[in-house]
């Protein structure tokens, strides 16, 4: 019943995120032509699996950016049919300390058996960034462990900084654990490229000659 519950629990994130998640599709297909010029002007040719790994990449940031910049329960009250409750900013807590707010909130969950909620709150806050140390990784014409994480904590200080105005709480533990997310998506990435560094080649774009038209 605890596995079935936190599986809802996932599956009802990902529907929320896959609305504005067709956003980052828009985006991606608007900005595509604009792309591949950049790159014939440099002559580079896109590797067959870059532009796949771009829409990924459009596609999960609209949705993590729909997801965390709106009032807490937007997306199920639109699913739902009813009108979003659109709350005053400022009301959803600061947390400046690191680890002390977590702690307690851990403690809470584990005493009262709330291991969905631990899923959610601690290693979810990790692996919701990993996708941007990743794809930072293979995306990227010369990888370096500092670019996916320091994505990853620019993205996540402006989400805490925004969230202060949709009645989110704002939480210094939440920035350290995206953070790490992104450090270990990169980790991710040298996974991948020492198993089969071909594969991650396809996501590199190739110096060529010229271009013929």
């Amino acid at each position: 019943m605890k596995g079935e519950r936190f599986l809802a629990v996932i599956l009802s994130y990902l529907s929320q995120m896959a609305i504005p998640g067709s956003l980052g599709v828009l985006l991606w297909l608007i900005f595509r032509p604009l792309r591949l010029s950049f790159r014939r002007r440099k002559n580079l040719q896109p590797g067959p699996y870059r532009e796949r790994g771009l829409l990924i990449l459009f596609l999960f940031l609209a949705g993590l950016l729909g997801l965390t910049l709106t009032p807490p329960g937007f997306w199920t009250d639109w699913m739902e049919g009813n009108r979003p409750a659109l709350l005053r900013p400022f009301q959803g807590g600061i947390n400046l300390i690191p680890f002390r707010k977590s702690w307690a909130l851990f403690c809470y969950y584990v005493r009262h058996g709330l291991w969905d909620a631990v899923w959610v709150n601690f290693p979810g806050n990790v692996v919701i960034f990993l996708p941007i140390g990743l794809f930072a990784g293979l995306l990227s014409d010369k990888p370096r462990w500092w670019k996916g994480t320091l994505w990853s904590f620019l993205l996540s200080f402006g989400i805490e900084i925004e969230q202060l105005f949709v009645s989110r709480g704002t939480d210094i533990d939440d920035m350290i654990l995206n953070t790490l997310g992104g450090l270990g998506g990169y980790l991710l990435y040298l996974l991948l490229f020492r198993i089969d560094p071909d594969f991650t080649d396809k996501f590199k774009c190739v110096k060529v000659e010229s271009f013929h038209e």
